[in-house]
């Protein structure tokens, strides 16, 4: 599981290789819009994995996935 921290490192590492490159000037995004698409684009896709389990009558999230995520968030509010 990624958290805030490492998703928006990764992903502003992954524009810095690209950004001197020459799909910058096609794709036109900056930093901050680069980082709004990826987010859309990874809630969307996520949001359709949760769907398809649920159409298959599987439970997407197992009750250890649930206990880690809960673990997780009170690490990230201390």
């Amino acid at each position: 599981m990624m958290t805030k921290w490492n998703l928006n490192s990764s992903l502003e590492e992954a524009w810095y290789l690209t950004s001197n490159n020459y799909y910058e000037k096609q794709d036109g995004y900056d930093k901050e819009n680069y980082l709004e698409y990826m987010k859309k684009r990874q809630k969307k896709s996520h949001k359709r994995r949760v769907e398809k389990a649920k159409e298959r009558g599987e439970e997407y999230y197992t009750t250890l996935q649930v206990r880690q995520m809960e673990y997780a968030q009170r690490l990230a509010t201390y």
